[in-house]
């Protein structure tokens, strides 16, 4: 590690630098110890600071003992017996283990085993003899993978987090620590700040990456460091042996893996992060075809902390950390090869979910769509690279409702087929798809001169196919620039008949995932012309399917578009009814983008019904849904409503001030807390911006009530997180939302506010 030690009185080496961060680990450490375990085994990648936090653990423990030993075990040559004694001055004979136990006895002591990666076995043989002779012993071991005892437990050290970072986030401020070494005259300020969080978002917040990065600067200035930070293992590379090299720790973690896990861990290299299991599976088995090899060669690859596994929201992810990435992706041995086989993973995943759609798999779908996000995105740009222009327009092609729409980020569709198409030639097949998708994206978002000109496209590439010999890829093109042109059609009557032929025409596959949408809009713009028996007839089409296998998204969808149309006649009792079920519908959906335009239409409802405060606050949590999914509203007359009509009716009657604050006050809340708030299911009047509380009520929902309890016992966000099973960035959103909705400024006061309001909780 970086930093001099030497070694205190209680055997512990002594570092000069701080521990930052990892206050929720070191307690979780501290308290195991302190109870009924009495061994733990903190294991992670090279580099997160696993002998760091270890000493630090054994340190804060030393008062409580009457002993405390810190072992290197990585220069024992196996014999770990004989490493503890002479740690222990124990003359060890020809028995260290012997000698060892007799020593220790049942004193009350903390052993810390350092670096057992090269005696995993002899150090599992140790620990438990040890554990059933010596009673009193405490015993902290560290390596990239776990011991196998039975009195142990596991603490798997990830990296700090990278993610959402600001001056206050622990890997910038471990950075600003360590270079304060490299130059003195460095701070964080408005300046350097965002190449800082480049830097420490580059190294996935890896302490060993982040303090040579610091280093740096001691030769680069921060501005030039956060630009070469795409190649870390270069460019950290140290300067002198008082540095401990980055690369040469993840070269021991490659020494330590057997042929199979190597070829696997470059395999997997090509992944962006966040994968799950069964794509690493998929990955793995282009060079351990048989299944359950290639599960046991990635579980084994995980269990020596080259994978790391990420607890997310819902489920679990994975990733190989930057450093281990780039390595990877230095030896891959057919860099074309594998990058093939990872488009077609993702191409063979993709079909899946479409083909499943409608089925009891729906709501797995979802949550694996929303996870693969970032590779889809990966695959376009991995096909576009090899030239593969059919392919890449196929992932966006397949992916784009599943992957762009439902989890709003359909705006950068236009972008991904561009690059597509200007891989290379398409074939006339994906050209017309390509084409074709593109008229719809520009049709449904105000462009129509551009959606003509990719239209006129799309129509020449379907020709040349129509006279081919495949008649199913001439009806599948010929279906998609005919639904493409639809988007162009201003008149409801002339897009209505469009559609029920497509849809007649198609038959059951006009209901595949993202095939064109075809029943939803015929639906939308029957209800648009009027026609409510005949929209509901179609309607009653999607929904019997969607039933029939639980599916939530589709009837969803069916219900906004519905509220749409009613709302455009004036029928708002029928509008805020359909919002109302579609935002029900939406919950934990993820689809951001959907629940905009059901708060969107119950907005425009408060506003008829004269409650312009409650209609700028939905306005408000409409606005903070748009931002989160990073998408422009789209101009697709029969899916979105004129929220500007609204708005400026409502501003009007509030007057700018008035307006910005209800505004203000809806744009604080979460998604949940905005479909609560919509249904009525949470306080209205929030102690904040003027805005009065109901006497006696809490204004704070039941999960920041929880927040705050765990604030005012002086919990970390960290600490939090674990607790509620929930990740820190929801937490961090939760405790935003108490100290807006109180109108009060820090944790302290919080935690002050929650002692003091004993009825308000």
């Amino acid at each position: 590690m970086i930093g001099d030690a030497s070694t205190s009185a209680s055997g512990l080496p002594v570092r000069l630098d701080s521990l930052i961060g990892r206050r929720e680990e070191l307690s979780l450490i501290r308290r195991l110890l302190q109870t009924s375990t009495r061994a733990v085994t903190i294991t992670g990648a090279a580099g997160v600071g696993k002998s760091r936090i270890a000493i630090a653990a054994a340190e804060s423990l030393k008062r409580s003992v009457s002993g405390v030993w810190y072992v290197d075990v990585s220069g024992s040559g196996g014999e770990v017996a004989a490493a503890v004694a002479h740690e222990l001055k124990v003359d060890s004979g020809e028995d260290a283990l012997s000698a060892v136990t007799a020593a220790i006895g049942e004193s009350d002591c903390v052993l810390l085993l350092d670096d057992v990666d090269e005696a995993v076995a002899e150090t599992t043989a140790f620990v438990d003899v040890l554990l059933t002779s010596c009673p009193g012993a405490r015993l902290i071991v560290t390596g990239r993978e776990p011991i196998a005892s039975a009195g142990n437990v596991l603490v798997a050290l990830g990296p700090l987090g990278a993610h959402d970072l600001t001056a206050s986030s622990d890997a910038v401020r471990l950075f600003a620590d360590r270079a304060a070494s490299a130059d003195a005259r460095f701070a964080v300020d408005e300046g350097t700040l965002p190449h800082v969080i480049r830097i420490c978002a580059a190294t996935g917040g890896v302490p060993l990456a982040i303090e040579l990065a610091a280093a740096q600067l001691q030769f680069l200035d921060v501005r030039t460091l956060a630009k070469r930070m795409d190649r870390q293992l270069r460019t950290l590379e140290p300067s002198g042996s008082a540095y401990r090299s980055l690369r040469a720790a993840v070269e021991d973690s490659w020494e330590r893996c057997d042929p199979a896990e190597r070829r696997v861990w470059t395999d997997l290299s090509v992944l962006a992060p966040g994968w799950d299991l069964e794509l690493g599976e998929a990955m793995a088995a282009l060079s351990v075809p048989e299944p359950d090899s290639a599960t046991a060669v990635v579980k084994q690859l995980i269990r020596r902390s080259i994978v790391h596994r990420r607890r997310l929201e819902g489920g679990v992810r994975y990733e190989l950390l930057p450093a281990l990435r780039e390595f990877g992706e230095e030896r891959l041995q057919d860099p074309p090869e594998v990058r093939r086989h990872f488009v077609t993973c993702m191409i063979r995943r993709l079909h899946d979910a479409e083909d499943h759609w409608f089925s009891g798999r729906q709501a797995e779908i979802l949550r694996r769509l929303r996870g693969d996000i970032p590779n889809i995105r990966r695959a376009v740009k991995t096909a576009a690279a090899l030239g593969d222009t059919d392919r890449a327009v196929e992932v966006v092609v397949t992916g784009w409702r599943q992957a762009f729409q439902i989890h709003g980020s359909e705006d950068e569709l236009a972008t991904w087929v561009a690059m597509a198409l200007e891989a290379g030639t398409p074939s006339p097949r994906w050209a017309a798809l390509g084409h074709a998708l593109r008229t719809a994206i520009f049709g449904q978002s105000g462009k129509p001169g551009l959606a003509a000109a990719e239209l006129e496209q799309a129509g020449a590439a379907r020709d040349i196919v129509l006279s081919g010999d495949d008649p199913d890829i001439a009806r599948t093109c010929d279906a998609a620039v005919r639904s493409a042109a639809e988007t162009l059609e201003r008149d409801d009557g002339e897009a209505a008949i469009l559609l029920r032929s497509l849809l007649n025409e198609l038959g059951e596959d006009a209901y595949r995932f993202g095939l064109m949408n075809t029943p939803q809009r015929l639906a939308a713009r029957l209800y648009a012309l009027g026609d409510t028996e005949a929209a509901d007839a179609v309607g009653a089409a999607i929904v019997e399917r969607a039933v029939a296998v639980g599916d939530r998204f589709e009837r969803s969808f069916l219900l906004t578009t519905r509220a749409t149309a009613a709302a455009a006649v004036g029928d708002y009792t029928t509008a805020e009814a359909a919002a109302r079920e579609a935002l029900v519908l939406k919950r934990g959906l993820g689809n951001g983008l959907g629940v905009a335009q059901a708060l969107e239409l119950l907005a425009d409802v408060a506003r008829e019904r004269s409650d312009p405060v409650r209609s700028a606050r939905l306005l408000g949590a409409a606005a903070a849904r748009w931002r989160e999914a990073g998408a422009l509203r789209g101009n697709y007359p029969p899916y979105f409503y004129d929220r500007d009509r609204t708005e400026r009716a409502v501003r009007h009657r509030l007057g700018d001030p008035a307006f910005d604050r209800a505004f203000g006050y809806g744009a604080a809340l979460s998604e949940d807390e905005s479909i609560e708030f919509a249904l009525h299911r949470i306080v209205e009047a929030h102690g904040r911006a003027g805005v009065p509380s109901l006497p006696g009520a809490s204004p704070l929902t039941a999960r920041e009530t929880q927040v705050a309890a765990l604030v005012a016992d002086g919990a970390s966000n960290k600490e939090m997180a674990r607790r509620l099973f929930v990740s820190i960035r929801t937490i961090e959103t939760h405790v935003q939302n108490a100290l807006v909705k109180l109108g009060l400024r820090s944790r302290t006061e919080l935690a002050l506010w929650y002692r003091e309001h004993p009825t308000r909780r």
